[in-house]
């Protein structure tokens, strides 16, 4: 080597001290010489115990460090760097194993005397959970403005058997629309505040539970807004498979909603009763798979189905605060 570390600090020491990003400093062979106070916090490594280490064993997950290895001698011997000067996702690794994903930008200096690469490192492991969250919202309000349709469609084909004429049907459709759109609002309204499991649920079953159709118990609870949004989910969607396929497609149905909890457990149970359609089955498809997302993202619990003869019965369990 024909520089000191003084000579880098010298010149990049503002770079280093400013920058918001983590700050890897790489010389040709591939060894450590300059890291931040971002990276330290990033990878968990302190300065001097990276330094003069093969940055491709420390900040680059074991599946790709050859290829690192490769792209380095290739520049070396022909001067061609495909990363090099562009943003670009990859994967990094941090002190604990952990693999997550970074935005990263190479550049190339010689101002030392000897070829230095410095890589600029951001990590968005939160940006892409929050773009994967924002498609799965997507899909699964594509999926439930579909459900609402067919379950409008549902609720007058039975209100409609039921009316004596057309004001008693107009009123009693009416109301039920009214409660759907309520258990709507409360799904993409709530964001920012806890709310008590009894409303949640009221918004969701609406006018079945006046009209003697659903009935629910249970504590009262405070739910954080996460679990909010996953629960009215879930609930939604057993209540859409419940009026299309389950207990509630018929007026002989019916269904209970029951939860306990010890004050670090809850435990929810759906239980429906009756005879049920004879098309399609229950939660399938991708209403099958959101019940399962949202268990696993938003609950942090565990799903179990149990298709009995009487009717379908779901439990629920997920710890009372949110992770």
């Amino acid at each position: 080597m024909n520089y000191t570390w003084g000579a880098l600090h010298a010149g990049l020491q503002s770079v280093l001290d400013t920058a918001l990003d983590a700050v890897v400093v790489m010389d040709s062979e591939g060894a450590v010489r300059g890291w931040n106070h971002v990276a330290e916090a990033v990878f968990g490594w302190s300065e001097d115990e990276v330094r003069g280490r093969c940055l491709s064993e420390v900040i680059v997950p074991e599946q790709f460090r050859a290829a690192h290895e490769q792209g380095r001698l290739h520049f070396l011997a022909t001067g061609e760097g495909p990363v090099l000067n562009r943003r670009i996702e990859v994967s990094a690794v941090r002190r604990t194993g952990e693999e997550f994903p970074v935005e990263l930008s190479v550049t190339c200096s010689e101002q030392f005397g000897s070829r230095l690469f410095i890589g600029f490192l951001r990590d968005i492991s939160e940006r892409k959970r929050l773009v994967e969250r924002q498609q799965r919202q997507l899909q699964e309000s594509d999926h439930r403005v579909k459900n609402m349709l067919t379950v409008v469609s549902a609720i007058a084909q039975q209100t409609a058997r039921g009316a004596e004429d057309l004001d008693s049907f107009q009123q009693r459709f009416n109301g039920r629309l009214k409660s759907l759109a309520r258990a709507h609002e409360l799904l993409v309204g709530k964001s920012s505040s806890e709310v008590a499991i009894t409303a949640l649920v009221e918004q969701v079953l609406g006018s079945d539970v006046a009209a003697g159709r659903a009935r629910f118990s249970g504590p009262e609870l405070l739910l954080e807004p996460g679990q909010v949004l996953g629960l009215s989910m879930i609930l939604h969607e057993l209540y859409t498979n419940a009026v299309k396929y389950g207990a509630l497609c018929s007026d002989e149905g019916s269904l209970a909603l029951q939860w306990s909890s010890n004050q670090q457990d809850v435990e929810l149970v759906w239980s429906e009763t009756g005879p049920p359609c004879e098309v399609g089955t229950a939660s399938s498809g991708f209403g099958h798979r959101m019940i399962a997302m949202s268990v696993k993202s938003d609950l942090r619990g565990t799903v179990e189905r149990d298709w009995r003869p009487q009717g379908l019965t779901v439990t629920l369990r997920f710890p009372l605060e949110a992770a």
